[in-house]
């Protein structure tokens, strides 16, 4: 019953939030993304939002940036898009490439460079790098910075996508298709993935060391017995009923023939 008040009340304000008319119930297909996305924010708010539980976490996957042609804001928007649900240890340092032995900063390596003698994609996920090479992706993008900007980030999603071991996807117009052009990317509207795509990512990224850190809501933490001490009312009335021991015992009444 708990949890089904909890539910209600989340889609109720999360209704609310979006403009829309308040209703018991909410067909979760017809939302937009933004629209699920303030769903689930308002729900996990309601259940004492994200904790991550300690030790979950491995490995680290880092970006070198080897080049100056692509900002460095595109880049971390790029990160930021790419692990916005999955949680794992990403870093983006200064460095250098030489091809064929690259030195490797992380569990996992993508190298951003800008070489005209270089493709585009390289992937040698065997030894835990991939390569991006902006170099291309200016051509035919004229006086169009912005077009330039998506392109990179679509282009370092599939870099992503090589390195983690999702080459490609079962839906014909994901980003992770065939391309052979640069203007092939500007058909995508954004870096967005299918879910058989993602789905890929963390049994792939294990072999390599690779782990995302458990978060769940703080009540679920209280549940499991690892949660932190809460640190706001709604934490801490979690808490008190998560911990609270009832006044009385709990029995329940077991009658052999009737419940056989």
């Amino acid at each position: 019953m708990r949890t089904t008040i909890a539910v209600i009340a989340a889609l109720a304000a999360a209704q609310a939030l979006a403009g829309a008319q308040v209703t018991n119930t909410v067909n979760i297909s017809r939302l937009s993304r933004e629209e699920r996305a303030k769903l689930r924010e308002v729900f996990y708010q309601y259940e004492g939002g994200h904790v991550g539980k300690p030790g979950t976490k491995a490995g680290a996957i880092v970006y070198i940036n080897a080049q100056k042609r692509a900002a460095e804001e595109v880049i971390r928007e790029q990160m930021s898009e790419i692990n916005r649900r999955l949680n794992y240890d990403m870093k983006l340092i200064e460095g250098s490439f030489t091809f064929p032995s690259p030195e490797l900063k992380g569990e996992a390596n993508l190298f951003i460079v800008d070489d005209p003698a270089l493709p585009s994609l390289l992937a040698a996920p065997e030894n835990r790098w991939v390569l991006v090479n902006v170099a291309g992706l200016a051509a035919g993008a004229g006086e169009k910075p912005q077009f330039f900007k998506a392109r990179v980030k679509k282009e370092l999603t599939r870099g992503f996508c090589l390195l983690a071991g999702a080459q490609d996807s079962g839906f014909k117009m994901s980003l992770t298709g065939c391309k052979t052009r640069p203007e092939q990317l500007d058909t995508h509207a954004d870096c967005r993935l299918p879910v058989d795509v993602v789905k890929r990512f963390a049994p792939y990224l294990e072999g390599y060391g690779i782990r995302p850190e458990k978060r769940v809501s703080y009540r679920k933490a209280c549940e499991e017995g690892w949660a932190p001490p809460p640190t706001n009312d709604v934490q801490r009335a979690i808490w008190k009923d998560v911990h609270t021991i009832p006044d009385k015992p709990i029995t329940i009444e077991f009658d052999p023939k009737k419940d056989k």
